[in-house]
């Protein structure tokens, strides 16, 4: 994995075929990561004399905490880009009108939002779409990180305490996490046995994380959630003969970065974007520690009078609490957890029969 070339030119060699099948549009929220990819692949197109990258922004004007504008306006400005498409939704409801064409058509997916990318991937029909996805694991705070940080002048007990226990033997960690999602996820509308079953898959999957920054990165390439995403996204896409690229979870990128961060990573999130991007955006974008969510949007009228009104079917008895699922969706914060469940007993109750699955 290891690689002798810069991460740029790494990012640049998986955006080069992006970019040589046009139109090539950028999903682009102002956000560090989407706004690293751009900047690469305006920079490139400019050099390779290929046609430029369009940047495409979805934006929901009903929700104004969604609002990026302020950043969006930076970026674009600093970047020079000309060709720059908001794309304007009243929602993005898992069950509303931009997801249930899909949902129907193919029934559930992970994750359950990617019903929502067919009306962006269609404005690419027949050329590429390239996201930012990847950027929270890639630059997030892997196992290693807390070592680099434990380094650092005066850590504080906290970064000392997830230092030791990156050090500690696998039992341990998976004892550790079980208890950590016990603690910070709780799911009270499962059973006890599905419960159990499903912390302590989780806590052995993160406790199998190798300790070196690079064999942490491969490790998390072939985790499910990646791989079915990413499988997911390329199909959907392929609907509009579109092919889908994600640079930043390219192996070429991350065997760059693995040579540049060496054994122990990144020593932080910022401190990654400026080593890497700093030649491409300016600091108070690289240096950014807020973050917009898309959270309000998800859970618009359409599912909270589904949830409101279910009657209890449509989900699997032997691992769901009816109506223990029935009080967490009274809740003024419905889960995020929950969105499949909410899913799939939308399609069970409207008697819709997908015509294939996709994983």
């Amino acid at each position: 994995m290891p690689s002798s070339l810069d991460p740029i030119e790494a990012l640049e060699t998986a955006l080069l075929p992006a970019l040589a099948r046009p139109p090539c549009l950028v999903a682009f929220s102002g956000g560090r990561d989407s706004s690293a990819v751009l900047a690469a692949a305006v920079r490139l197109a400019r050099r390779e004399g290929l046609p430029l990258p369009v940047a495409l922004t979805r934006r929901w004007p009903a929700y104004p905490d969604t609002d990026e504008a302020e950043w969006q306006e930076l970026v674009i400005r600093h970047l020079g880009v000309t060709d720059w498409e908001p794309l304007d939704f009243e929602e993005n409801d898992v069950i509303g009108p931009t997801c249930s064409p899909s949902l129907r058509r193919i029934g559930v997916l992970w994750p359950p939002l990617a019903h929502s990318w067919p009306p962006m991937f269609a404005k690419a029909q027949g050329g590429s779409f390239v996201t930012g996805e990847g950027g929270d694991e890639v630059f997030g705070d892997r196992r290693c990180v807390w070592l680099r940080r434990a380094l650092w002048p005066n850590p504080t007990k906290r970064v000392v305490a997830r230092a030791a226990l990156s050090l500690a033997p696998r039992p341990v960690r998976r004892i550790a996490g079980k208890r950590r999602l016990e603690r910070e996820f709780p799911t009270p509308w499962l059973l006890p046995r599905a419960r159990e079953r499903l912390y302590r898959t989780l806590a052995e999957d993160d406790a199998r994380e190798p300790l070196r920054w690079g064999a942490s990165m491969r490790w998390h390439l072939r985790q499910r959630s990646v791989a079915v995403g990413s499988h997911n996204f390329r199909l959907l896409a392929a609907e509009s003969d579109v092919v889908l690229h994600e640079p930043l979870l390219d192996p070429g990128f991350l065997g760059a970065l693995s040579s540049r961060a060496q054994w122990l990573g990144f020593p932080g999130r910022t401190r990654a974007m400026q080593a890497i991007f700093g030649s491409l955006l300016p600091e108070e974008v690289l240096a950014r520690q807020t973050k917009a969510y898309t959270t309000s949007t998800v859970f618009g009228p359409w599912t909270r009078k589904f949830v409101r009104e279910w009657t209890g079917s449509g989900v699997d008895t032997t691992l769901v609490d009816q109506e223990a699922l029935r009080r967490t969706w009274a809740a003024a914060d419905i889960p995020v957890a929950t969105l499949l469940l909410v899913q799939h007993s939308w399609l069970a109750l409207s008697g819709v029969e997908p015509a294939h699955e996709k994983a």
